[in-house]
């Protein structure tokens, strides 16, 4: 679904980006030649970033598949971006630019470019960007580990790195469980349950869902086939707050202490949010939580290739009026505005238990929704005509929220660079098919949590989105 997605201009790419810092200099810098070095490194254990998305006509040549190919060599001057004069920080603005260059595309195809790269903003922010097709968020946190580890051990004296990096295809090709897990499908009548299921929830509930008042996205490009121009792709806006370290180092304290975890507790807030302040008519509130689903796929062996794009999610329907229940409007103002802690966090642990289950069982959730999005069709064609709409069926009107975590380092072997700070976004996708707000969040041991929406252009207004982010943190600070 991704490669199509970008061909029809509906979602541009996804990155990690971390901020290097070196422990003896304040304004040190990572050398050209230790990047080289390091991204080298990476390829070398990651071997799986040599993959490519490509369609290929089907026997009787009616319809397209797509094929995932690995390039034979990556050249790594393709991959590297170095923005020298810029300031070493990836905010909003550069976070908005990055998701709106539309790379990886016929016109600028290059079999020894990869469909990620780098770009090292003032010698310092390192910001890893890739199609969906390639990986997933978490892998980030794999990329950007292997890359400090590298950046650690590399030594100025040694020759000039070989920017060719040759690619085994024996160590990229999967296992023959994973290929069989990976078009595994529901069965029809499973399917049609799912899906008759959403479409009763907006047949009865249309008007009273979250979103329902803003305006349609535009159409996106009706063939995979002639890739979409740039007036039609779909453009990324991105909303950002921080939370200090002391600051979530307390929250983290509340939700132990509540056997409760962040995640839940952002998704509730959110939703408590929505359902007060900006749809108080609203009956029913939709969210999706993505997941890190490595935990489902089959075990990789050492001489197998493994998937880095293992990302799922699980959505959840819920009445708003338990959210109506805990708080009242904003401004939230200690002793004035009614708050029912107790019961907003009977609402955390509860949104965290449905988390939990949809890992559990043979037949998890998780493992449900993944099947049945291979399920709707086998070809280009069948996922254009059948498979995005319903794609659309499912998220419209609803919110996503994806956590990495913290970034630790400790245990591990220390050198002279330290990773001090993280920002994770995802491009927006198109309305008619998605969610209509993305917010994903990241954070260092130590450092800030930076939590950022990214939303359409045209579609919600900037400080909608603000409101809401900042209206979910209100929320948390009155319950500590």
């Amino acid at each position: 679904m991704f490669y199509v997605q970008h061909r029809i201009g509906a979602q541009s790419n996804v990155l990690l980006s971390a901020h290097y810092a070196s422990k003896s200099t304040r304004d040190g810098r990572l050398s050209k030649e230790a990047i080289y070095f390091a991204l080298r490194s990476v390829i070398e254990a990651y071997p799986e970033l040599s993959l490519i998305g490509v369609s290929k006509a089907s026997d009787n040549g009616k319809k397209h598949l797509l094929l995932l190919a690995a390039l034979h060599e990556i050249d790594l001057e393709t991959c590297v971006e170095f923005l020298d004069d810029h300031e070493p920080s990836s905010g909003p603005e550069v976070l908005e630019k990055l998701h709106n260059e539309w790379l990886w595309t016929d016109e600028t195809f290059n079999p020894q470019q990869p469909w990620w790269k780098i770009v090292v903003l003032g010698g310092q922010e390192v910001a890893f960007v890739f199609h969906h097709i390639v990986c997933d968020g978490r892998f980030g946190h794999f990329f950007h580990r292997k890359f400090l580890e590298a950046i650690n051990s590399f030594d100025q004296d040694q020759k000039p790195v070989d920017r060719i990096v040759k690619i085994d295809p024996e160590r990229v090709r999967l296992s023959k469980e994973t290929e069989q897990f990976w078009i595994s499908k529901l069965s029809a009548l499973r399917m049609a349950h799912i899906f008759f299921m959403f479409l009763l929830i907006r047949l009865f509930f249309g008007s009273r869902l979250l979103f329902s008042d803003l305006p349609k996205a535009k159409p996106y490009v009706n063939s995979f086939l002639i890739e979409a121009e740039p007036h039609q792709r779909t453009k990324t806006r991105v909303a950002s707050v921080r939370i200090p370290p002391a600051k979530m180092r307390q929250i983290i304290a509340a939700c132990r202490e509540q056997k409760t975890s962040f995640t839940p507790l952002l998704l509730t807030m959110i939703c408590c949010t929505l359902a007060i302040d900006h749809y108080p008519e609203a009956k029913i509130g939709i969210s999706n939580c993505a997941l890190d689903v490595r935990s489902i796929y089959p075990e990789n062996t050492d001489s197998s290739g493994k998937l880095l794009q293992c990302a799922g999610g699980v959505r959840k329907v819920t009445w708003l009026s338990k959210y109506r229940r805990a708080f009242g409007p904003r401004p939230i103002k200690p002793g004035k505005t009614h708050v029912d802690a107790e019961g907003a966090w009977d609402l955390v642990r509860e949104y965290r238990e449905s988390i939990q289950k949809s890992f559990q069982g043979p037949q998890s959730q998780l493992l449900t929704v993944f099947k049945a999005s291979n399920g709707v069709s086998d070809d280009l064609e069948g996922l254009m005509k059948s498979t995005l709409p319903a794609v659309g069926l499912h998220l419209n009107n609803a919110f996503q929220i994806s956590n990495l975590g913290s970034f630790s380092t400790s245990g591990e072997k220390e050198g002279p660079w330290k990773i001090d700070g993280m920002n994770f976004s995802a491009s927006t996708v198109n309305g008619t098919i998605s969610y209509n707000i993305c917010i994903n969040v990241a954070g260092v041991e130590g450092g800030d949590t930076v939590i950022n929406a990214s939303y359409e252009d045209g579609i919600i207004a900037e400080d909608v989105v603000y409101n809401i982010l900042e209206g979910a943190l209100e929320r948390i600070e009155a319950i500590l």
